[in-house]
């Protein structure tokens, strides 16, 4: 039976990957999309804090865009977007998600945070250039890991870029690429896919 999903999202945000994977699974889905949907009591009902993007699927919530994407492309074998459970590529799947996040997209998340997503009172200015550095040594080695394969896991795309690539995005528009070329070129290569949500700029 096909399950019935409910994506809460807005554009900009992480949602982007949730909106992404679904394309490309070519999975059903109902979008919930408001300007004041952040933060509302709604939204609490599926994401405790509040945020974005968080989905449905049978009712039940779920959230953390990598989790849900992940969960999506095992919805959608036929599809080839992830390796099942228990397999080295899936191994893999988890690594770079993993040090996607933690090593990436934490300093992203924080710079953006200290340039104008807090109240100007409550930034930290000096933390920006950390935060690029700290930055520099996980795209580095992603950078690495490139220099001979388009993609990350198992040479072929998969759901692992999706969720990776908008990390990757992420620091280009901080600036953040300028010394990382197989980062540069994996990016347009994700971008001229017909579903990517990405942008070039």
């Amino acid at each position: 039976m096909t399950a019935a999903i409910t994506l809460y999202e807005y554009g900009p945000t992480r949602s982007a990957r949730v909106r992404w994977t679904l394309m490309e699974t070519g999975l059903a889905f109902t979008s919930v999309e408001k300007q004041n949907l952040i933060g509302s009591d709604e939204l609490k009902k599926v994401h405790p804090l509040g945020k974005l993007p968080a989905v449905l699927v049978d009712g039940r919530p779920l959230f953390e865009s990598a989790a849900i994407c992940t969960m999506l492309a095992d919805m959608a074998p036929d599809k080839g977007l992830i390796a099942e459970p228990g397999t080295w590529a899936r191994a893999l799947h988890d690594q770079w998600v993993c040090f996607t996040l933690i090593e990436m997209e934490a300093y992203t998340w924080c710079t953006a945070r200290n340039t104008f997503i807090l109240p100007e009172e409550k930034r930290v200015p000096g933390i920006v250039a950390q935060n690029a550095e700290a930055f520099a040594r996980g795209a580095g080695a992603m950078d690495a890991a490139l220099a001979d394969a388009d993609y990350l896991v198992d040479n072929r795309f998969s759901v692992t870029d999706i969720i990776a690539g908008f990390t990757v995005a992420w620091g280009r528009r901080q600036g953040l690429l300028a010394d990382f070329s197989n980062l540069e070129s994996y990016l347009d290569r994700l971008v001229d896919r017909p579903h990517c949500l990405l942008t070039k700029d």
